[in-house]
């Protein structure tokens, strides 16, 4: 009887001890915040294995069977208090790894005793724990460092677009030197439910049952100066001065109006600031969008003034159609580069700078070009017809011209002193919108013929005519010359030139109820273009070359 009385003493001790862990456990539980799951394993007590295998072994040692019934009984009620004695123990035996705790927190297969088999233990349960939005529940620490290093490569290839005003300059996250700080979070991944004492363990379990996954985020991170460098390239392209709303002529000649522009000067400095405090703190993958630091300059709102732009002012055309399709591809591109300029009140054009480069980048062609007293191929030959056919409706628009020259020689499209020479660096042809109100170009190419027509608002009396006269005050005549070419082959002669020699004086004649009075517009003085035949001397022999030679000589004295 004593002995029963001892035996059902230690039992019912046993079950004391039970339940007083199972509330400290519950306490913990409450207390210990989710930030604490991540924490470095801490090294379990070294006396709780030895203690809880002294408790088994009291129990064990009962003989009668009312003694193992009681045990048996202790020992299902506290299955769950008894596994954080004898988990340890087990994950000793598992090969060396360490067991997840939280197991049988979350309804996992159990081994008769309460506690979670070591096999089951080492296995996460998918989708617990991510990096990002990278499920790393089920992968080494390795598996984890190779799948952000994906991810990482991903996010380089996604596009930011940093705004200024209307402009914008694209970028992916890679060009602006993308990494991560916490270079660390791979093993901090790997460790929640791994690593830490049992109750750290069962915490982040119970964490991941009641709240849901773990996720922790990447520390991403770019380089400001490479930013800078980026914006600092297109800065230029990004940068301009307002621009006001303009207008745009339909097919059917009805204009409709366009958008302003806002003046832009960017900040490349603040700009390289703005774009990595948002990349750090913001951006999270995908395309992203930041504005950049810039000073915005309004547009002048000219919708009132555009809305009387409707009358034409002044036209000319000229047939460009040569047959040499050199010549014309230049002229039709540079009449399509000017088409549709938008002049406003005070403003001035240029064609150098409307036309831009004639070069072979820009789609130009090498053509007939006047150089002094020859005729040269260069890049753009015959966009002076184009300049010369806008003048002619400058002209009679009555806007103010402010710089032109005539060519060289005369030209065969347009009177003597109605042509307008351009020459890229040297010669421009430049006028001012001189009317209160915007005026509109337009450059129409059609059956070989380019006309120009100058739109705008005419308030000019409707009696009042207009005609412009050529008057020739000195004519030189044609002389003739001799010349070699190495690059034509010998045998062959060409000829070039033949232009008289011509002083013009262009005026201005406006008559208003029939009273008539003219102004000198311009005085052009156009040299004598001799015509030159020209003998090929490449591949000739000694004595071909001589025969050349005097022929040449022979005919340019004469010439005197």
């Amino acid at each position: 009887m004593r002995r029963n009385n001892k035996r059902r003493q230690i039992v019912a001790a046993v079950i004391a001890v039970s339940l007083a862990v199972m509330m400290v456990l519950s306490m913990l539980s409450v207390m210990v915040s989710a930030e604490e799951l991540t924490a470095v394993s801490v090294e379990a007590p070294a006396d709780t294995a030895a203690s809880n295998a002294e408790t088994a072994s009291s129990s064990e040692t009962a003989s009668d069977s009312e003694t193992a019934s009681d045990s048996k009984t202790a020992a299902d009620s506290t299955g769950s208090s008894s596994a954080s004695g004898n988990e340890d123990s087990k994950a000793a035996g598992a090969a060396g790894s360490s067991s997840d705790a939280g197991s049988s927190a979350s309804g996992s297969q159990t081994d008769g005793t309460g506690l979670v088999p070591a096999a089951v233990q080492t296995e996460k349960e998918a989708g617990r724990v991510y990096v990002d939005n990278i499920d790393v529940s089920n992968m080494t620490e390795e598996q984890i460092t190779k799948a952000i290093d994906a991810h990482m490569e991903d996010l380089k290839g996604d596009t930011i677009v940093m705004y200024a005003g209307s402009g914008e300059v694209n970028a992916t996250a890679g060009d602006m030197g993308l990494t991560y700080n916490n270079t660390y979070i791979a093993s901090e991944a790997y460790s929640i439910g791994r690593s830490g004492n049992i109750l750290k363990r069962f915490l982040a379990e119970k964490s991941i049952s009641q709240d849901g996954p773990i996720v922790l985020d990447l520390d991403l991170s770019v380089k400001e100066d490479e930013i800078s460098t980026i914006i600092t390239r297109n800065t230029a392209r990004l940068n301009c001065s307002a621009r006001s709303n303009g207008l745009k002529l339909r097919s059917d000649n009805v204009f409709v109006m366009t958008e302003g522009k806002e003046g832009v000067n960017v900040d490349a400095a603040a700009s390289a600031k703005k774009v990595k405090e948002y990349m750090d703190n913001e951006w999270h993958g995908g395309q992203g969008g930041v504005i950049l630091a810039a000073e915005i300059t309004p547009y002048d709102d000219q919708s009132e003034n555009l809305t009387k732009v409707k009358d034409v002012l002044g036209t000319c055309t000229t047939g460009y159609g040569t047959g040499d399709i050199n010549h014309d591809t230049n002229v039709e591109l540079a009449a399509k580069n000017i088409d549709g300029t938008v002049l406003y009140p005070g403003e001035e054009f240029s064609a150098e700078k409307t036309i831009g480069p004639t070069t072979e980048e820009n789609g130009f062609l090498p053509g007939d070009t006047y150089v002094g007293s020859k005729v040269v191929e260069t890049y753009g030959g015959g966009v002076c017809q184009v300049t010369t056919t806008l003048y002619g409706a400058v002209l009679q628009a009555e806007l103010e011209v402010t710089e032109r020259h005539n060519h060289s020689s005369l030209v065969s499209y347009v009177n003597p002193g109605m042509d307008a020479a351009i020459s890229e660096g040297l010669l421009d042809f430049r006028f001012v919108n001189n009317n209160s109100v915007p005026i509109y170009i337009q450059a129409v190419i059609e059956n070989g013929l380019l006309t120009f027509n100058i739109y705008g608002c005419d308030t000019r009396d409707k009696d009042r005519t207009l005609y412009f006269d050529t008057r020739i005050t000195d004519s030189t005549d044609v002389k003739t010359a001799y010349d070699m070419d190495s690059s034509k082959m010998v045998g062959t002669v060409t000829t070039s030139g033949g232009v008289h020699g011509t002083t013009a004086e262009l005026y201005k004649v406006i008559t208003v109820n029939g009273e008539q009075k003219e102004e000198l517009v311009s005085t052009s003085i156009y040299q004598m273009m001799p015509l030159t035949y020209t003998y090929g001397t490449m591949d000739a022999t000694s004595e071909q070359l001589a025969q050349v030679q005097e022929i040449v000589a022979e005919g340019n004295a004469m010439s005197q």
